[in-house]
């Protein structure tokens, strides 16, 4: 599992970085400096590794630190507080964000499916009755009774699993256990050790799992759930006032993402090497898997549509993260316009 790490780096991440303002004496010439956070280590944000271990910040002409913090809300508070000017996250926070007044931009999609996985323990699967292959409704059915391990119980996936839950008639609250394992390598552990029957997490978590043994790829929620086909899952976003003022370095950070998402279909196996060097404790076998079944996920040039957020906010207000619709349609929530 890939470890948490935080770091800040000369021509670092893709899509989260943030563009500062150039301050007065900034030497003439100098790069301007893309400064921002993500929400968490794994490959529904890889587009962060590739632009800095492929080079791109540089060729698109700016400089970018970036830094790993806990979660889509430290993530939240950074940007909206200005410690960073770009933040990636799960497409939940700009959204819970909006229904609280707290408006931000997003500027491209890492991931355009939801490419969350969940990893289920061998003797669980045998005690319920159910496989990988099983039809997915028989699978969620299972669930019923289930421990499950996600990093926190009010994120993104646990979200997620509480919507899958409802659609086959579970009751999240009464019928599942929903608890905080942590992230990565922690969650992995959390399911090793059996204090959880299947965890909702990030790839190549099941793909892992499975190579050590214990645990399988229970459901992949973007190849079996049609509503989560084409969704936002992980983003890139900004403050509006940031977007406004500071357009160009906003169009660089976003270009940079997408040129980056832009190798899974152009240079994959570059892709691939540079993600096994980023990741060097993840065994090469796990992340060859679980990009070759994913790589379609990951949208090119970034880019988002408005049947994506639809989606998204259908499942945000069924799941009662938010309580009004919000617009869907370009250039409020999200826009491509720097992209192109």
């Amino acid at each position: 599992m890939m470890e948490r790490r935080q770091f800040l780096k000369h021509a670092g991440a893709a899509g989260v970085a943030s563009a500062l303002p150039l301050r007065p004496g900034y030497a003439q010439g100098a790069k301007p400096v893309v400064k921002g956070v993500y929400a968490a280590p794994g490959l529904s944000f890889a587009a962060i590794f590739l632009a800095e271990r492929a080079g791109l910040w540089e060729k698109n002409g700016v400089t970018a630190q970036m830094k790993q913090v806990q979660g889509g809300p430290l993530s939240m508070v950074a940007v909206t507080n200005g410690e960073a000017t770009f933040g990636s996250v799960a497409s939940t926070d700009p959204v819970v964000g909006w229904s609280k007044g707290i408006p931000t931009l997003v500027v491209g999609a890492f991931t355009g499916s939801l490419v969350m996985q969940y990893t289920a323990r061998k003797d669980w699967l045998s005690r319920v009755g159910v496989s990988p292959s099983s039809p997915l409704a028989d699978k969620l059915k299972a669930l019923k009774g289930a421990r499950i391990g996600a990093s926190t119980i009010g994120g993104g996936p646990a979200q997620y699993t509480r919507y899958l839950a409802r659609s086959v008639g579970l009751d999240p609250e009464l019928d599942m256990k929903i608890l905080a394992v942590g992230f990565g390598a922690a969650r992995m552990a959390a399911l090793r050790t059996n204090r959880v029957d299947l965890t909702c997490g990030d790839s190549p978590e099941a793909d892992q799992v499975e190579l050590e043994g214990f645990g399988e790829l229970f459901v992949n929620p973007a190849r079996e759930v049609p509503i989560f086909k084409e969704f936002p899952y992980t983003v890139v976003l900004v403050k509006p006032d940031v977007a406004g003022q500071q357009p160009d370095l906003v169009r660089r950070a976003a270009q940079t993402l997408g040129q980056a998402n832009d190798m899974f279909a152009t240079k994959f196996g570059q892709a691939v090497d540079i993600l096994k060097q980023q990741f060097p404790t993840v065994p090469p076998k796990a992340i060859e898997r679980s990009l070759e079944r994913d790589r379609d996920a990951y949208p090119r040039g970034g880019r988002m549509t408005a049947a994506m957020w639809e989606n998204n906010i259908k499942v945000s207000l069924e799941t009662k993260m938010i309580t009004k619709p919000l617009p869907t349609q370009e250039g409020q929530l999200w826009s491509n316009q720097f992209l192109t």
